[in-house]
């Protein structure tokens, strides 16, 4: 990326567990608190006692009917995270976007890992009870993953490329990366970029459970504590869910239109472990070479980097792989850059992680604050040395790096630069 057209984010939009809107989200973050609850459902809570809900959205309360009827929820929340976001970027409504750009210069990259599966699963109960031989025709338009990225597209008139990305727990953080691409390549002049996820399903819970990936909370009461990153006694992630995009656009288009800018994503690096279909290969080989490929494609070494935003699931092994690549790549360095995770805050929303905790970074950059990585009483040994514990800690940076990695091995790393440095 160094010596090509510079890219820049200049709005963001997300719905997480703490509400509707990135301050919600950021406030909830660096003060520390959880929004792991007990499962609300009790056919759920079987497989999943503790999750991340976004309990205080309320689709009916954004959309008109017609969206909320014919929409899964992935898509819904994807339509009010995109909608926060191009508004923050200065375009309050369809007509106000469509007389300031071209909407064949617009594009839309979402990420995420199964589409619309509570839609899927409904239509097949339906069929199996026997009350009806048939589903409706929508099922299938509302199911597929490219549902919600054609949404906003119909929503907003947007005709550019409107691209969905696949990639377990990296969707969206690929998404994002790709998206730079297709602004170096002048294929698109702004970009939406994010992802969408709700999987509270009981098949995608059930499967999640027998493979040993969701925590049981042996012996910790607490739900809020369930999702413990880091920590010698963790046992599992938190699924949570939600939706969160970014407007990217070149430097040169931004400063064309007065926006203002809030970062520039400087890295990416993507790359496959080759290894397992759900473990990581725990040497951390790829994740690392993910890494480095970012810092390659930024023009940086591991000494420019100030802060990690870590995958840090909280499983013992994705945990324990990530730490390895950590320690292999940045060696030395490991000692004084802070790496944190907020998986203990809002679960793990899989296909928005990318989006989610790069607005993490990006709200790191602009305010001088680290989000903490929470509930981890017992570090585990060869866990990196900062976690900035417990509580937000305010400490300027100019870097931060963000690692994204999913089933099948994918992995994605995304590099942001503080907005003063971009001018």
């Amino acid at each position: 990326m160094a010596g090509q057209a510079r890219i820049v984010v200049t709005g963001m939009g997300a719905v997480t567990p703490f509400g509707v809107g990135v301050s919600s989200f950021w406030e909830g973050i660096v003060a520390g608190r959880s929004a792991i609850v007990e499962t609300d459902d009790e056919y759920l809570r079987q497989w999943a006692p503790a999750t991340a809900p976004a309990a205080d959205f309320r689709p009916e309360e954004h959309l008109d009917a017609k969206q909320v009827q014919q929409l899964d929820r992935f898509a819904q929340l994807a339509l009010v995270a995109a909608a926060e976001a191009l508004r923050d970027a200065g375009w309050a409504n369809s007509e106000a976007l469509g007389a300031a750009c071209d909407a064949d210069r617009i594009g839309i990259a979402v990420g995420n890992t199964l589409g619309g599966v509570q839609s899927l699963e409904d239509g097949s109960a339906r069929l199996a009870s026997g009350k009806s031989g048939r589903v409706s025709a929508r099922l299938v338009p509302k199911a597929i993953p490219n549902a919600a990225g054609a949404a906003i597209a119909r929503r907003y008139g947007i005709h550019g490329p409107v691209v969905t990305y696949s990639t377990a727990c990296a969707s969206s953080a690929n998404a994002i990366g790709e998206a730079g691409y297709w602004l170096r390549l002048d294929e698109a002049d702004i970009v939406l970029a994010g992802g969408a996820e709700c999987l509270f399903s009981p098949a995608v819970l059930s499967s999640l459970r027998s493979a040993g990936a969701l925590a049981t909370g042996e012996g910790q009461t607490d739900f809020s504590r369930w999702s413990r990153p880091f920590d010698r006694n963790r046992t599992g992630m938190v699924m949570g869910e939600g939706a969160a995009f970014l407007v990217l656009e070149t430097l040169e288009h931004a400063k064309a239109r007065n926006a203002k800018i809030y970062a520039e994503l400087v890295g990416y690096g993507t790359s496959n472990d080759a290894y397992h279909e759900t473990s990581p290969d725990p040497s951390g080989r790829s994740a690392k070479l993910a890494m480095q490929k970012a810092l390659r494609s930024a023009g940086l070494q591991v000494g420019d980097i100030d802060y990690i935003n870590a995958h840090a699931t909280a499983t013992p092994v994705g945990d324990r792989a990530e730490s390895a690549a950590l320690r292999e790549l940045f060696g030395e360095e490991l000692e004084r850059i802070p790496v944190s995770s907020i998986k203990g805050s809002v679960g793990h929303m899989l296909g928005t992680a990318g989006a989610i905790e790069s607005i993490a970074c990006i709200k790191a950059l602009c305010e001088g604050v680290l989000p903490p990585t929470i509930h981890c009483d017992d570090k585990e040994e060869g866990a990196p040395p900062d976690i900035v514990p417990h509580v937000g800690r305010a400490q300027p940076i100019a870097r931060a790096l963000s690692n994204s990695f999913g089933f099948g091995g994918q992995n994605g790393v995304l590099i942001w630069q503080h907005a003063d440095l971009a001018k």
